[in-house]
């Protein structure tokens, strides 16, 4: 065997070896012990470990060659700018408007900071900032455990390394970065006092709602300075630091308070807080501003509303601090040309302080969206009508029905189909009976399902919506572009359901596009200061939300309503469709409407509440006034260099009467006294009732007429049925008794139909012939009284055409034919 050098060891159990005595030889040595038995046993592990060790110790070195290397050759740059505004561009590449916070960016001294407040701080960021020299190992380790535990009361960034992120640095997750943020955090504590540090740090962090620094944030949660600030005030701002958005007690008040509880908890820890201070401070209920309105710079003047929605969609995609710190470029897909159009139309019609709100949208066919007026005045009302901002909408009245016709032609229903149009209309629904009534009080007859949309009935609709059912209306609407849940009530067929103009330009430019959504966008590329794109939203996915068929169904029965429906107003000198809508009180107005090539939707009334709109110049306010007027005036400029379009064709079974004919047919001859047996079919509308008339010249009159007298009046024949109820069967039967009286001619038979406005006659009628009875006396006399059969002569009929006794007659009346019996 060999040494550990290569020499050869001896052996013990030779005589000769150490542990003999022998000739020429020195007693053995004791065993080794103490450190030398320690290292004896840890060599063999030393020979695995040795090569890991090195390279450690050699990366040791090159750590610290680098640390020297950066330290010698990094200095503290100049601090960045404060001010790199966003600017947001219209599709052409003109400005449309500044985004910056210059405002509120607010300096004080750091005397003139409440010391709670800086307490607060240190214990919710860097609880051993006086301890460190701007760098924390034992920060670091702690932030290691935990990201390990999930307990997130600190990072491991000091403050001071947050400074030089913020005044120095940019927001690259690189190790590179992190190293020269840590040799800067080192070097700066070595120029600045931890006091100055504190001020600086305190007078640039972003707190959130466009507030840079701790003044800026008092005055904007709580409209007070940053010397008056509690310990509960304090800890609310300390605690948004993390992330000033998600924490934001306006967006969740639930997560706002966690964090605020943690960092009084930890300042009590600290011992800057007593333990009954901080319970306290815990108990106190957090109460804030309202969040305004970040400053902007409109650079045109126009569209502050869609500003502020764009603002807020960067704000969700990239954070705030991106927003206001990288001197973004926003392309936008707003027209400008459009949006002053959509201004000026909307100024035209309501020049007056009094006169109601409006809000328009337009989108062209891409789903870009090329104007939006959230309001009339910006500064005096801040909520955006247009978007439905906070989630706020509005009944969209008539303007909903096209989702009840379109929801129909999917149930095989045609526009032809004819309904009774009464002026009001009590159906069985589920949940009890329901009551619709026209505008006006009107009643129409009998008129088409095409009909009822151009001229906007009401009793129609809600037998419509009864065919398909609430529910196959709100999952249409939805797909057509509604975004909210809607509640499936029967009265989502007359536009109950509140929803925004936005929505409602998402699913009118779907019947334009032939059944295909593309949701409505607004930003397509936004580019940093250096001009690299960091955000490039995906092309807005397209998907067929109905067949083009019935799309464009919807489209040819739409496209009458401004030549001669409740939409003339609208009217364009090229292809259009457009529907009308105004809710109960006339609490809103609507024309929504579009060509092959652009949307628009225009609304307007009152945001609070569902009082009347005043009448404007005179004029009362409806879908097919003001509105209609804004629409027009806006598209004839929007469209004045686009080259029109036709629609597609439409389905021509969609267009005709699908429902079944209406048909009667009756036993074609009876004696008197037989049973009339009678089939209809057809009558599916009459779901609360139906029945069948006979009618004829008269039954015989026998009695004693005293000599000289005259006979008295004939009695009609006037027979009903047992009515049918509470059916929606195409097909009913009948039977009525011919009365044993009644004398030998024609008889009618009619259908009585019930939608839920009473009885009246409705579709054909049928014939009866009665036969003589040959045992029958037609008449006796004597000297002293005379019995008398008296017929009273055949009363006009309808026009009809009658065919030999023993076939049956039927007449169909004109489609659209009011019939005022009943």
């Amino acid at each position: 065997m060999t040494d550990e050098n290569g020499a050869p060891e001896p052996d013990p159990t030779r005589p000769d070896g150490p542990d003999h005595g022998g000739p020429g030889h020195e007693p053995a040595a004791e065993p080794a012990s103490g450190l030398a038995a320690l290292r004896e046993r840890a060599r063999p592990a030393w020979r695995w470990l040795r090569w890991p060790v090195y390279g450690l110790a050699a990366l040791f070195v090159l750590v610290l060659v680098a640390g020297a290397w950066l330290w010698t050759t990094t200095d503290l740059p100049p601090a960045r700018s404060t001010s790199a505004a966003a600017v947001l561009l219209d599709r052409n590449g003109n400005e449309l408007a500044l985004l910056a916070q210059e405002g509120l960016r607010l300096e004080v001294p750091l005397e003139e900071m409440a010391p709670v407040a800086v307490d607060a701080l240190i214990a919710a960021e860097d609880q051993r900032f006086y301890e460190h020299g701007g760098i924390d190992p034992f920060g670091i380790a702690r932030a290691v455990w935990n990201n390990v535990t999930d307990d997130s009361t600190q990072g491991g960034s000091t403050l001071t390394q947050q400074l030089v992120k913020n005044a120095y640095l940019n927001d690259d997750r690189t190790f590179s970065r992190k190293v020269r943020e840590a040799v800067l955090a080192v070097k700066l504590e070595r120029t600045e006092d931890k006091d100055q540090i504190l001020e600086r740090y305190l007078n640039t962090v972003y707190f959130g709602r466009g507030a840079y620094g701790l003044e800026a944030a008092a005055r904007t949660y709580f409209d007070s300075a940053a010397a008056d600030l509690s310990a509960e005030r304090a800890a609310l701002l300390m605690g948004l630091l993390r992330s000033p958005s998600r924490l934001d007690p306006g967006e969740d008040l639930e997560a706002a308070q966690q964090r605020r509880d943690a960092v009084l908890s930890a300042m009590v820890d600290m011992g800057t807080l007593t333990p009954e201070e901080g319970e306290a401070a815990i108990a106190t209920p957090i109460e804030v501003t309202v969040r305004a309105a970040s400053p902007t710079t409109l650079q045109e003047g126009v569209a502050p509303h869609f500003v502020e929605h764009v603002r807020g969609l960067l704000i969700e995609e990239l954070g705030e601090q991106a927003l206001y710190d990288q001197g973004l470029v926003v392309h936008t897909t707003l027209d400008l040309a459009d949006q002053r159009a959509a201004e000026a139309s909307v100024a035209a019609h309501l020049d007056d302080p009094s006169d109601p709100q409006a809000a328009l949208v337009a989108v062209d066919r891409s789903g870009a969206v090329r104007a939006w007026v959230g309001g009339r005045d910006f500064e005096a009302l801040q909520v955006d009508l247009a978007g439905g901002a906070g989630g706020s909408g509005r009944q969209p009245g008539s303007t909903f029905k096209p989702v009840t016709l379109a929801a129909n032609f999917e149930a095989g229903n045609g526009a032809g189909e004819q309904y009774p149009a009464p002026a009001e209309i009590t159906l069985e629904v589920e949940g009890g009976p329901w009551t619709v009534t026209n505008a006006g009080g009107q009643d129409y007859g009998v008129i088409t399902l095409a009909e009822a949309t151009v001229n906007s009935v009401n009793t129609v609709y809600a037998q419509a919506l009864t065919k398909v059912g609430p529910r196959a209306v709100a999952d249409l609407a939805q797909r057509l572009g509604i975004r909210r849940e809607l509640e499936a009530e029967p009265s989502i067929a007359l536009g109950t359901e509140e929803v925004s103009p936005l929505e409602m330009a998402s699913l009118y430019s779907t019947f334009a596009r032939s059944g295909v959504r593309i949701d409505p966008f607004v930003i397509t590329e936004v580019e940093n200061g250096d001009g690299r794109t960091i955000w490039d939203p995906a092309d807005p996915e397209e998907e067929e939300a109905v067949e083009p068929r019935i799309a464009d169904t919807v489209s040819a029965v739409l496209s009458e309503t401004p030549r001669s429906g409740t939409a003339r107003r609208a009217a364009l000198d090229r292809p259009m469709a457009a529907k009308t809508g105004t809710t109960q009180n006339n609490a809103d107005a609507w024309l929504a409407g579009y060509t092959p090539e652009y949307t628009a939707i225009v609304w307007v009334g009152n945001p609070e509440g569902n009082d009347p709109i005043a009448d404007v110049d005179g004029q009362v306010v409806q879908g097919g006034t003001i509105p209609a007027m804004i629409w027009h005036d806006f598209m004839v400029e929007a469209l004045a260099d686009v080259p029109p379009t036709e629609f597609p064709e439409p389905d021509p079974e969609l267009l005709s009467d699908t429902s079944p004919p209406m048909e009667l047919t009756a036993t074609p001859s009876v004696e008197p006294g037989d049973a009339v047996d009678v089939i209809a079919n057809g009558y599916q509308m009459c779901r609360a009732a139906w029945f069948v008339v006979l009618e004829g010249p008269t039954s015989v009159v026998e009695q004693e007429v005293p000599e000289g007298q005259e006979p008295p009046p004939p009695t009609p024949v006037l027979v009903e049925s047992q009515p049918d109820v509470d059916s929606d069967e195409a097909t009913r039967r009948a039977s009525v008794q011919m009365p044993a009286t009644a004398v030998p001619g024609t008889y009618q038979v009619s259908a009585r139909c019930d939608a839920g406005a009473g009885p009246q006659q409705l579709g054909p009628t049928a014939t009866v012939e009665v036969r003589p009875d040959p045992s029958a006396t037609t008449t006796t006399s004597s000297t002293t009284t005379s019995t008398t059969t008296t017929t009273e002569p055949d009363e006009e009929q309808e026009s009809t055409t009658t065919t030999a006794p023993e076939q049956t007659t039927t007449t169909e009346a004109p489609p659209g034919q009011r019939d005022d019996e009943g």
